[in-house]
């Protein structure tokens, strides 16, 4: 088990050195929803890019970790939301869908379609001001 464990750390390591990588220079969002049973787990928080070393791991970025660390450790799915502001006052959201610590980029369409519907699969419309951007793929 200690082994598994280590190689889940250095993965989810390098998958939040991606997704920073990803964001790019500037602030942004970054959201873990992690979902277990009928658990929904969340958490929101800041994210300065596109660098990331081993001191800059703050408190609310270690619950990131802890949430993506679950998905590879409980054979649970993640999505992680992106969410940049553009210098035209918009907000660019990309998605990407977290299994056993690998990523899978979403494009804009499956980010409207997660975001849009409703829970009886009625579109709810798009959030005002929120553009959805294909999400790219992570080197990790």
């Amino acid at each position: 088990m200690p082994n598994l464990l280590m190689v889940s750390l250095k993965r989810m390591s390098a998958l939040l050195r991606a997704l920073h990588c990803a964001a790019g220079v500037g602030r942004h969002e970054l959201a873990v929803v992690y979902v277990l049973d009928d658990l929904d787990l969340r958490h929101v928080c800041g994210l300065e890019g596109p660098d990331l070393d081993d001191d800059s791991l703050v408190p609310d970025l270690h619950k990131v970790a802890a949430l993506l660390l679950g998905t590879a450790l409980n054979g649970g799915m993640a999505v992680v939301v992106l969410r940049t502001p553009l210098a035209t006052g918009k907000t660019a959201v990309r998605t990407w869908r977290v299994h056993d610590l690998t990523a899978q980029p979403s494009t804009a369409a499956e980010s409207f379609s997660a975001y849009c519907n409703g829970p009886n699969g009625v579109l709810t419309g798009p959030e005002p001001g929120v553009e959805y951007h294909d999400a790219p793929a992570l080197t990790v």
